[in-house]
């Protein structure tokens, strides 16, 4: 049958995951099942970020192969997602990603996983819900994917399969007092997300200056920066990139992972499409420019707060409105004032973060209702408008020192939340601590 075909081709592209985590005795550890996708040939897996945090070790498991261990190259906590990495003698053979744009109530989906440890099961179900919302522990989920096929906790991570094969989304979680309801995170929900999940450029501090269509078929330029080494290379937004050294590039997840592990004044030979003339270049990587700390002269523990009254369903121009509170507070949070009838009501926090060490930096904003935080001149996470607790990242690479912080924060009606975390070079996920905050 149709069914058993898509099986046959698909095994392959999936992996049971198997980790190790701390149980809280010494000696002792939990063993947990999970699932992964390849999304490359070169060994790079989709799964789970809840699959692999705060895990010793693991090992990822393909169809009919010893377990291999991996290692974790990015993850996003709030969209609960992250990638990871086995090294192989041959080239693996990835999943078609498909589009999550056109699903219709009632189409024919399977998923690939390893519940309770039963490598590679299939389960077969519909699509029964579009654009659900759904949680995990440590994430909000909106933008789901509801389906009747049978899942259980070893399958989260694996691929969710439509009926030519292609992966329209990643199992992520289940209504555990419901029957056959469970969720998995929309396709074009990790296509939107990918690049700054990923993120070689901030990850590994060089620049090329190039923003890549991350839903067509080709690895078509949309822009290029200004002054970026993309543009003196001779790149146009409408180029179509094909080859970079010895990777052919057929979509844009795969002209990110071609610069993975890239660093500054490396040079990149790069084959493209110009009005579909097939042309030739070399490109010269350069140092990523980051922000300059500023002085630490004078500057105090805490971060200055400003209130201001009002209702809004998005945040306002916070300078044109006048201030009915100020002070110091430890750390940003929603109870650095609360009006009177604990509504109507916006934040502004202005102040200064320490950074130890030279590196990646995620910023976690989880708000109710919107906030955006920025460093120095650039706003870093924006989690804007109205809505419940919902929490959005943002990356960038950050030298020791001290750097401007701005967050705002207002709440219109119902619950208030405002939480500021991050994630660094040896730093766990966790909020940022009153240590770090300073004002002047």
């Amino acid at each position: 049958t149709k069914t058993v075909q898509i099986i046959k081709k698909s095994l392959p592209s999936v992996a049971s995951i198997q980790t190790f985590k701390e149980s809280g005795t010494p000696g002792v550890y939990n063993v947990q099942a999970g699932s992964a996708s390849v999304i490359h040939e070169s060994g790079y897996l989709l799964t789970n970020d809840h699959v692999v945090s705060e895990i010793i070790q693991g090992n990822a498991i393909l169809y009919g192969k010893p377990p291999l261990p991996f290692k974790t190259i990015a993850r996003m906590s709030s969209e609960d997602l992250a990638i990871i990495k086995i090294d192989t003698e041959n080239p693996l053979q990835p999943l078609s990603i498909g589009r999550s744009n056109d699903l219709m109530l009632g189409e024919p989906i399977l998923t690939i996983g390893n519940p309770g440890g039963l490598n590679h099961s299939v389960s077969t179900g519909i699509i029964s819900g579009i654009n659900r919302s759904t949680s995990t522990g440590a994430a909000f989920l909106p933008w789901m994917i509801q389906t009747s096929a049978a899942v259980s906790g070893g399958n989260s991570g694996g691929p969710l399969i439509n009926a030519l094969g292609e992966q329209i989304g990643t199992i992520t979680s289940k209504q555990l007092d419901s029957e056959n309801v469970n969720f998995a995170i929309a396709i074009d929900r990790v296509r939107k997300i990918f690049p700054q999940m990923l993120s070689p450029e901030l990850r590994y501090g060089f620049w090329v200056g190039i923003k890549i269509d991350m839903y067509g078929k080709t690895a078509k330029i949309l822009s290029v920066t200004e002054r970026s080494p993309a543009q003196k290379a001779g790149l146009v937004a409408g180029d179509i990139i094909t080859k970079i050294d010895d990777s052919l590039i057929k979509n844009g997840f795969e002209y990110l992972f071609a610069l993975i592990d890239r660093s500054p004044e490396e040079v990149l030979e790069i084959e493209y499409i110009h009005e579909k003339e097939k042309r030739k270049l070399r490109l010269i990587l350069s140092e990523l420019e980051l922000l300059a700390p500023v002085p630490e002269e004078g500057m105090k523990p805490g971060i200055r707060f400003e209130a201001f009254s009002g209702k809004w369903n998005k945040l306002p121009d916070f300078n044109s409105l006048e201030t009915v509170k100020e002070g110091i507070v430890n750390i940003p949070t929603e109870q650095a004032f609360v009006s009177e009838n604990g509504e109507d009501y916006g934040l502004r926090f202005t102040g200064f973060i320490k950074i130890k060490e030279e590196g990646l930096y995620t910023f976690k904003l989880s708000s109710d209702d919107g906030s955006q935080l920025s460093i120095g001149d650039q706003l870093l996470v924006d989690n804007d408008g109205l809505h419940g607790v919902i929490s959005t990242v943002g990356l960038i690479r950050l030298r020791p020192g001290m750097h401007p912080i701005s967050i705002t924060f207002f709440e219109n009606s119902g619950d208030q939340k405002l939480d500021v975390s991050y994630e660094g070079p040896n730093i766990s996920t966790q909020q940022i601590p009153a240590e770090i905050y300073f004002t002047k």
